[in-house]
Order: structure tokens, then sequence, then C-alpha cells
């Protein structure tokens, strides 16, 4: 295989493309370095990686460009200075929130001359002096802050404006806003400073760009990622299901038509609560389905940011809480267990799953009477059951079934077949299912849409069946024969780290030891031990045994 082009690396998950950005450009560009996934093929990441190295090395042609025109145009320190003393300062007319930020951030950031000072060797009576200093100053900090009265910091915020070549022209009101704003970040400085002088020294954190001098050459930022972008370097990431694909497309779309001026680079959280607040008034979205909607525009985002594409996911840490329980919006019904009435009826010979032969949906009578009873008896998801194949069921040391995929990692996991399942013969339909040279245990449940999966195939005839023919409430679902499972482990005193093992829970517990992650777990024969202190209040009809077809 030939060499790599410049720039172009291969990583365990595949190819990508990265490149620093010169020092000189870093401001304008907008990052420290360049970084995008090329995949997997190696064809396809060879001729991308050129591609992007020219396209790259076109953009910081015309940045440098730019930054040569504006030093010969006369920006710079010499050309301020150059300037008669009276028409150097720049007016400041109107105290904006950058304004107040740049100011705060520029004074913390002046913080790190302190560091350098230290490390030169500080002498007992400059030890002191500045002890004594950084007690007077926090004694008026504090007082300026608790009585309102910030006008002795009146000289130092003017005097810090001029050193970067502003002249501040406001009214009294303004500038005593200012300087309340930015009374804090001298207080935060005064703290980090106290700390340097016991022996810990530590850094501030700057929250944005610090006030830039009249002098410093600004070349514009160059164009941010857009929306389609975004979405594509999301899809290059890895490979996605369609129906998730076209759920990110539709809720981006959404996005853009509800704020149009909105670029992913510069979207706030404010914005992204704007959003889901439209999406809950206008199409009565529950606190769910909008948590359902955030958290995936939050991963497209997420991906941007872990290869620096953009700075920040507004989605992050977003507490979706807050759109719950909003009158005449949210609905109040949840998914709850089935009662033991409801069990008897849905698996009852006359009227329940078993009743259904001959009538086409749901993937045929095995899948809507095996799945709903694997559902009861392991507490497995849907999508769980519906995808295991003949190879997932095994025997030895003890019958269990092997979920090799989930919704999360700890989804991932073996799980015991109770001995109810055994006695109904589902291991006999396993190896019936074999001999009939089957890829999947469900033959007859296959989806005809890419967006449909096919264990959505059996969830909605389930839920129609049950609703409709059986006339219960839409508190249950399939889903809900998985909190029954929750329920009658409780019942049955099975320690809450087992149950949550048998379910691919994560655990509960709120004080955990190192030790917690090591080993693989408990043991087939443990939780299988444990499984069979469930007991069912009524008997369970026996399958028809399988025949292909």
């Amino acid at each position: 295989m030939p060499a790599l082009p410049t720039n172009c690396y291969r990583t365990p998950r595949g190819y990508i493309f990265r490149i620093v950005v010169p020092e000189a450009l870093r401001e304008s560009f907008g990052k420290r370095e360049f970084k995008k996934s090329l995949g997997s093929d190696y064809r396809a990441a060879v001729s991308e990686a050129r591609l992007l190295a020219v396209q790259i090395d076109r953009q910081f042609n015309e940045l440098r460009a730019i930054l040569e025109k504006q030093q010969a145009d006369g920006c710079g320190l010499d050309a301020f200075l150059a300037k008669p003393a009276d028409k150097r300062l720049k007016p400041i007319t109107k105290v904006t929130p950058e304004l107040i930020s740049g100011i705060k951030n520029f004074w913390l950031a002046s913080l790190e001359a302190d560091i350098a000072w230290r490390r030169t060797g500080v002498d007992d009576e400059e030890y002191e002096d500045l002890q004594e200093s950084l007690r007077s100053q926090r004694e008026a900090v504090d007082q300026a802050l608790a009585r309102g009265r910030p006008e002795p910091f009146k000289p130092i915020i003017r005097q810090l404006l001029v050193g970067r070549g502003y002249d501040l022209l406001v009214s009294a009101d303004e500038e005593r806003e200012l300087l309340l704003s930015v009374l804090p970040a001298i207080q935060q400085g005064n703290d980090i400073l106290q700390q340097r002088q016991s022996g810990r020294l530590v850094t501030p954190a700057l929250d944005g760009p610090v006030l830039p001098a009249v002098w410093e050459a600004s070349a514009p930022k160059m164009d941010g990622i857009s929306w389609d972008r975004l979405i594509q370097h999301w899809k290059d990431d890895r490979e996605r299901p369609a129906k998730t694909i076209n759920d990110v497309e539709r809720y981006i779309a959404s996005l853009r038509r509800y704020l149009p001026k909105v670029t992913p680079e510069r979207m706030t959280r404010a914005e992204a609560t704007e959003w889901l607040r439209r999406e809950r008034e206008i199409n009565s979205n529950s606190a769910k389905t909008l948590e359902k909607k955030g958290t995936l525009v939050g991963a497209v985002f997420s991906i941007a940011v872990k290869d620096e594409l953009l700075e920040k996911n507004p989605f992050a840490g977003f507490d979706y809480s807050r759109f719950a329980l909003k009158q005449g919006i949210e609905k109040t019904n949840r998914r709850l267990p089935f009662n033991e009435a409801q069990l008897r009826q849905l698996f009852s010979v006359e009227e329940g799953v078993y009743s259904i032969d001959k009538v086409a949906g749901g993937g045929g009578y095995y899948s809507r009477v095996w799945i709903p009873l694997l559902g009861l008896l392991t507490g497995a998801r849907l999508d769980e059951i519906a995808t295991l194949k003949p190879a997932d069921v095994l025997e030895a040391p003890v019958p269990h079934i092997v979920i090799r995929a989930g919704k999360t990692q700890s989804s991932v996991r073996e799980v015991p077949l109770h001995s109810k399942l055994i006695e109904l013969g589902f291991l006999k339909y396993v190896d019936a299912i074999r001999q009939g040279g089957y890829a999947s245990l469900w033959p007859r449940l296959r989806s005809n849409s890419e967006m449909v999966k096919d264990s959505e195939v059996l969830g909605r005839w389930f839920n129609r069946f049950i609703h409709g023919t059986l006339k219960m409430p839409s508190t249950v679902v399939f889903h809900s024969l998985r909190h029954t499972f929750k329920d009658m482990c409780r019942d049955a005193l099975i320690p809450s780290e087992i149950h949550h093992a048998l379910t691919g829970h994560l655990s509960d517990r709120e004080e955990k030891n190192v030790g917690d992650s090591y080993g693989t777990g408990f043991s087939l024969e443990t939780k299988r031990s444990q499984l069979e202190l469930i007991k069912l209040p009524f008997d369970l009809p026996r399958p028809k045994p399988f025949a292909a077809r």
C-alpha cells in the first residue's frame, strides 16, 4: 500500500486528516488545528485528504494576504503611536456584554505575568508587601460590591481601557453598571493571587476572548461550518441507521426554519431552549420527545466539537426536566407495568397473543408469542430480543441468551433463561430454527423500509393489539413487560445489583468503590439462581412447535 499523503493518518477507527494552523493565523482561522474524519476506505480517504490539503492551503494563503494588507494599510502599534495623542484613543459610547466580558477576561489573563514573576524568586519583603496589598484590595472590592459603590475603582478601569487604546465616553449610570459587572473578576483575581500566596499556583479559566487592543490587527473570521456540512460530518463519523439520519435531518430542518439566521458556530444555549419551546408549543411535544430531539441534535454537535470543528455544543448538559409538567402540554400518562389481570389476558389462549394464528402482521405467530414471553421473563428490550440469532442462544454453563449490542455499554450482557421458558419449549424452538438454516430467530419478522427496524414491526402490531383488541389502556406498551420484570424481581427480593445486571441497567448505588469495576460481574449460575426466585401466579400456555415453511 502506498504511503499516506502528508497530514493524513491512520487510526484504529479509520483515517483522519489533521493539520496544525500556523500560530499567526490561529486567531483568524478560529482554531489551533483542523481535523476531519475520512472514514475507513483507504482510496476515498487519500482522495479526500489531497483535496482538503489544497483547500486548507488556499485558506491559509487568503488569511496571510488579508493580514499583510492590514499591515500595509497602517494597522499595528507603530501606526497607532504615529497618530496625534488627542486622536489615538477609540471612543466607547456604549457598554455591551462583549465589552464587559473582554475587560474581565483581560484582567484575569494579565495574571499570567504573576506566575513568571514568582518563578524568578520572591524575597521576604516583596512577599509581605503583596500580602498586605491583596488584603487591602480584597477589603475594598468586597465593600464596593456589598454597598453598591464601585466609584473608587473608576480610575483603575479607565486606565486599563486607555492602555488598550480606548476612551470611555458613557453616562455615569452606564459606567457604574460597567464597574459593578467587572468587580467580580477583580475579586476572582484577588482570590487566585491569595491561593498563589499559599503555594497553589492556580490559573484562571477564561470564558471568552480578552479585550483586543485598538492597534491589534483583526482579520475577519473564516466562514464557520454550515448546517449541511455539520450533518455530513456526523454521517461520516460512522455508519448510522437510516431512521436516525432521517430524524436528525428533520429536527435540524425544523431548527433552521425557526432560527433562519443562526449558524452552528454561533448557536447559543438560549437559542436551543427557544427552539425546543417552539417544538413544545407548536407540536405539543412532551418533555420526553423534546429530550429525544435535543439529545440527537446535541450528538451531531458533539462529534463536531470532538473534532474541533466547533468550539461548543449548545445542547451539552441540557436540563430537559424544565419542560416537564407543562399544563396542557405534558401528558400525564406514562409507561406502567402490566398488572396480573392484564398479563392473564395477554397470554391467554382464548383472546391473547396465542389466539392469533393465521392473521398476518407482527412477524408471524412465533414472533408474536415468543418475543413477549422473553420480554416478560428476561426483562430484555424489544430490539434486543428481535435481533437475536440462533448463535446467541447457548446452553452452557446454563441456558442463556447473549445480547451483543444494546442501548448502552451496560446493555451488552448474558441473561440466563428462566426454567419456565425452557419448560414452554424455547430451546426446542431454537433448535428447529437452526435446523431450518435461518439467520434470525424470527424468520418472518422483517421490515420493508429502511426507516423502520424489524423490531418495530412487532412493537407496532403488539401495541395495536393490546390497545385495540384487548382494550388495555395506553399506559401499557411492549416496554411495560420490562417494567413488569423489574417489579417481579423486587417482589422476589432479588438484590438490585443482580436485577440491574439482568436488565442491563447501571447500578443505582450512590457510593461506589474502585473495585466495583473489577472482574466480569455476576456469574451466569448466580444470576440464574436468583432469576428462579420469580414465580408467576398463573400458568403460561405452551406455544405451538415451529414448522418451517
